[in-house]
């Protein structure tokens, strides 16, 4: 029973792991795509009196982005924490 327990605080200290390498690889490719983009060009070809439609639609996906990778690390931070607290408990009682 006691291999079970190890082998399950291994597995979730992995998933932890991997969640964080894919966000690392998940900004790197959404930066990357997103710099890419010229919305003040996109902006300059639309007909007509526009504002700027891709530069505030730019804008707003880079927020939401900016609050999801803001966010993600953290829910990565409590699951490691349950495993240690877990872990912590089991040695103490």
């Amino acid at each position: 029973m006691r291999k079970m327990n190890n082998l399950a605080q291994m597995g979730m200290v992995g998933t932890a792991v991997g969640i964080l390498i894919t966000l690392i690889i998940a900004v790197l490719i959404t930066y990357s795509i997103l710099g890419s983009f010229n919305p003040v060009a996109i902006d300059a070809k639309l007909p007509g009196s526009c504002a700027t439609p891709a530069q505030n639609a730019t804008n707003s996906t880079m927020t939401q982005i900016a609050t999801f990778f803001t966010i993600a690390p953290i829910i990565v931070i409590v699951i490691v924490a349950v495993v240690v607290i877990g872990y912590v408990q089991r040695i103490g009682g």
